[in-house]
């Protein structure tokens, strides 16, 4: 047999426990048992209460039911929110509780907050932190919470007492006395920034005063000091205003009815307050004061003695004034720029006169250019006056060189107002009785004299019939009819000297004659023979019943003539040069006899 293989056999012997021992077990074991069935009765105990130690507020709360904890919170409430919080302004302090700004106590949130001291659910941990309670309480400090409406609220009422707008600067004018009111700044409570220090203050308990925040506004006009001395000094002393040596006074009333007053307000800085003047009541100053000024320049009229070529003004000329309202009106405007200015030259246009009075030997009248004399012997005396008054207003007319003279701008109105009587003249187609028959008798002799002299012609009309006193001494076609406004005779000097008419009216003999003096030009002037076409035969004579006239009394007023065209030319030179070259064209119509009879006898 193996050696290996025996085996030794050993003895077993039995463990015997001491009775001290099991003792000691035991009594651990009741006093664990004891111990948590103590700490399972303190937790029911503490069910609903708080555990020893909790504080609120600074007052032992332990062993409080949830009831009374909610009580103690409800008057620790009380005295919080009765806590006077200090508003401090410039304008005086104001005093409110923190339940007025706004404040709130929890009183749920803080009971809920005290009962969770120990109760976190870990049993340990939550042992843990009952134990330290007992000797190191848990202080629980009441939850504020902040409500923005009381505040809000207290903060605009303080705005309504306190805020102050913004003033403009004012420049006041009462009369002619001038006030500057300075421009001062508005005073505005901050309401966001201050309802912020108010919650911070609240929520930390913080009862010191607070400053109020608030804020200057500014005004949008504060420049007014520049306006107000301007004006001053404009009303300072009366405005003169001067035009040779004539002066028109403007008061400082009168100035300052016309002053506004208004303001600038720039995007980008400070506004500024102006003063101007009304531009439509200094417009219609202005142009009242033009009508006392303004004035047409007038030329002279000169009476020429033949013999010694020596001129004495008729009319002596004048100098013409306009007043520029608009450059009056700028002017004044501009007298803000230099207030201290009171007296203005007014802005007037003069306007010289094309002949003046002043050293009319200077006018070149030395010489006869040209001259034509018509006939009227036989005409009725108011046809003669008539020709008296139309030539007289001719006399002594000067045409400078290079215008155009107009018979009509001369003659006028041919009214009875301007010594025109009446008498016959062309009315259509028929001889009636008119105010002025006799004038085209001037006309015709104007136009000759130009056309004699060699002088451009600008407008002539024939007469609608031929006229027997325009062809006495003359040949047909080289009359010139005018009926005022629209018909006209007109001719330009277009020489390089003055032409003075002179006019003669002979009632004995019959004539009436228009003589151009000045500077001949060494002009020729050559009228054709008048060149006669399409000739109409007149009519049979007309009798017209004129109960005026005595029974079988017959009087011719109209003679017969043939209807038929015209022509004649006219060459004018100044030496090999030919100036013009015209065609005087008239058409007449056929005229007939006409005779005016007495009514027959009864």
């Amino acid at each position: 047999m193996d050696s290996a293989a025996q085996m030794t056999p050993q003895k077993i012997t039995s463990v015997v426990v001491p009775r001290v021992l099991l003792g000691l077990i035991i009594f651990a074991g009741s006093m664990l048992v004891v111990l948590i069935f103590g700490l399972l009765t303190y937790q029911i105990y503490f069910l609903n209460r708080l555990y020893p130690g909790v504080e609120i507020g600074g007052v032992d709360a332990g062993q409080l039911s949830r009831q009374e904890t909610r009580q103690l919170i409800a008057r620790q409430a009380t005295d919080l929110l009765s806590q006077p919080l200090t508003l401090v302004t410039d304008r005086g302090t104001f005093t409110f509780s923190a339940e007025q700004l706004g404040a709130r106590v929890d009183i749920d949130r803080t009971a809920t907050a005290a009962f969770a001291v120990g109760r976190q659910g870990n049993f340990a941990r939550d042992i843990r932190v009952q134990m330290q309670a007992l000797s190191q309480p848990v202080k629980i400090t009441p939850i504020i919470n902040f409500d923005t409406g009381p505040a809000n609220n207290a903060l605009l009422k303080l705005s309504q007492q306190l805020d102050r707008p913004a003033r403009n600067a004012q420049l006041v004018l009462s009369g002619t006395t001038v006030q500057a009111i300075p421009a001062e700044n508005g005073y505005a409570v901050d309401i966001d920034a201050n309802r912020e220090l108010i919650r911070k203050a609240i929520l930390s308990r913080n009862h010191t005063p607070l400053t109020l925040v608030t804020h200057a506004t500014t005004p949008a006009i504060t420049i007014v000091e520049p306006a107000h001395q301007a004006l001053s000094e404009v009303l300072s002393a009366p405005l003169t205003l001067t035009f040779n040596e004539r002066q028109w006074i403007l008061s400082p009333e009168t100035l300052a009815d016309w002053v506004i007053i208004s303001a600038e307000i720039p995007p980008d800085g400070p506004g500024e307050i102006t003063v101007s003047f009304d531009e439509a009541a200094i417009s219609t100053y202005f142009f009242d004061l033009a009508k006392e000024i303004n004035r047409q320049p007038v030329d002279a009229w000169f009476n020429l003695d033949v013999n010694t070529f020596t001129l004495t003004p008729i009319i002596p000329s004048q100098t013409g004034y306009t007043l520029d309202v608009a450059a009056a009106v700028t002017m004044l405007k501009n007298l803000w720029q230099t207030p201290d200015v009171h007296q203005l030259t007014l802005p007037v246009i003069v306007t010289q006169p094309a002949v003046s009075s002043e050293h009319p030997e200077q006018l070149g009248i030395k010489e006869l250019v040209s001259s034509a004399t018509t006939y009227f012997k036989g005409s009725s005396k108011d046809r003669m006056q008539n020709i008296q008054v139309a030539a007289s207003k001719f006399h002594g007319v000067v045409v400078p060189p290079g215008e155009i003279f107009s018979f009509n701008r001369y003659v006028g109105d041919i009214s009875a107002e301007n010594g025109f009587v009446e008498s016959l003249i062309i009315q259509g187609d028929r001889t009636a009785v008119g105010i002025g028959g006799g004038v085209c008798q001037v006309s015709t002799t104007a136009f000759r004299a130009a056309l004699f002299g060699g002088f451009e012609i600008v407008e002539r009309w024939a007469h609608g019939y031929r006229v027997g006193w325009y062809e006495t001494g003359s040949i047909p076609g080289l009359d010139a009819t005018i009926y005022t406004p629209d018909v006209d005779f007109k001719f330009r000097n277009d020489t390089d000297s003055f032409i003075l008419i002179q006019t003669d009216t002979n009632l004995r003999a019959g004539t009436v004659t228009f003589n151009f003096y000045g500077t001949s030009p060494g002009r020729t002037v050559t009228i054709s023979d008048p060149i006669e076409e399409n000739r109409v035969p007149h009519g049979p004579d007309i009798y017209q019943e004129d109960p005026t006239l005595k029974p079988g009394q017959i009087k011719q007023i109209d003679w017969a003539k043939d209807g038929v065209d015209v022509t004649v030319y006219r060459t004018v030179t100044e030496g090999d040069t030919v100036i013009h070259k015209d065609t005087i064209f008239s058409r007449y119509r056929p005229w007939q006899n006409v005779f005016k009879i007495g009514p027959e006898a009864n």
